[in-house]
């Protein structure tokens, strides 16, 4: 698949005259269900070999008495009680999700109003990279004096928008949530983010009023559908890419970032996409056996599983990479400033 020119918001990478934006505090929650690829083959044509040479996924987390909201209100109450900031001290709330449990209000508003911030607040759709438009949004934000502190929440039920008879999409999600508080100060060292336009590769139909007479558009099947080999060929090519231009941007080489925090979807795409740089794997963290693709929210649980185990160090430089749906991918490198 041929990439076209990309379009980018503030990609400028570091600017001595410029405030961004540091990763204040981070949270996550995950539904108590746990699905394994031997709970799936009870009912699918699969087994736990199928699923795992193919995708590095084991099990995955799925809601079942949960309400999306709640989770999401639980991540972001842990993020700012990890920042040391109240829901009063929060000028912006940002939700990446492509649906929560309600079409209105947002899912951000909800959030704000369990928090009780009265910050301007919204949900963000760029599919699974939703996280990373976020923070280049909270860091647009930031620098421009509009937010000090941005709360930034991801928030995604993959499990109510796949077939669970279909088997080449249903074993690749799972649920979940995560947060993260930023805050102005010097953190963000550069972001690049990128849209290949393409409607038909991945897709999720909408409702389109099924029960009106005045309906005559033919309803797709309300699930998601994949086209696998151009999904494969656009994230390794994106992922790439997108690692060259953001280290690019921030002067850096990809030699002398500290972590790499890759989009959790296929662990070949992964290897693939990294292997050009002959990064050392032990720099890549993964959770994709025990969480599955949680689309946006995968950066994100990630995040703060390594935070909380104090993997990172202060100075450590992150780099983020993701792609998904649209066809849209990115990256971002930030400093870690956290003892």
């Amino acid at each position: 698949m041929e990439c076209r020119e990309r379009y980018a918001l503030s990609n400028t990478g570091r600017q001595t005259n410029r405030m961004s934006f540091y990763i204040a505090g981070t949270g996550s929650a995950l539904p108590e269900k746990v699905v394994t690829n031997d709970d799936l083959a009870q009912f699918l044509d699969t087994s736990d070999e199928w699923i795992y040479t193919r995708t590095g996924i084991r099990r995955r987390h799925v809601l079942t008495h949960e309400k999306l909201d709640d989770l999401a209100i639980r991540s972001a109450q842990t993020a700012l009680a990890d920042a040391g900031v109240s829901g009063a001290d929060v000028d912006l709330i940002l939700c990446a999700t492509m649906r929560g449990d309600t079409y209105t209000p947002s899912l951000a508003c909800i959030v704000g109003e369990a928090i009780g911030s009265h910050a301007p607040s919204f949900d963000l759709n760029a599919a699974c990279v939703g996280v990373l438009y976020a923070m280049e949004v909270a860091d647009a934000f930031i620098s421009s004096g509009k937010a000090k502190t941005v709360l930034i929440v991801s928030a995604e039920a993959m499990s109510k928008l796949v077939d669970w008879t279909d088997r080449s999409t249903c074993v690749l999600f799972g649920d979940g949530t995560g947060a993260m508080v930023v805050r102005a100060g010097e953190g963000r060292l550069a972001g690049v983010l990128s849209t290949n336009p393409d409607s038909k590769v991945i897709r999720m139909p909408n409702f389109e009023g099924l029960n009106s007479p005045y309906n005559e558009y033919k309803q797709e099947k309300l699930a998601i559908y994949m086209d696998g080999g151009e999904v494969y060929k656009f994230a390794v090519n994106a992922m790439g890419r997108n690692i060259e231009e953001v280290c690019e941007r921030a002067n850096l080489t990809p030699a002398q970032i500290d972590w790499y925090l890759p989009h959790q979807a296929n662990v070949r795409i992964i290897d693939a996409s990294l292997k050009k740089y002959k990064i050392d794997k032990s720099k890549v963290l993964l959770n994709i056996a025990d969480c599955g693709n949680m689309s946006a929210t995968s950066v994100m649980v990630l995040l703060d599983e390594y935070a909380k185990k104090g993997t990172f160090r202060k100075g450590d430089k992150l780099l983020f990479v993701a792609f998904g749906g649209g066809l849209t991918s990115g990256a971002v490198i930030v400093e870690w400033k956290k003892d």
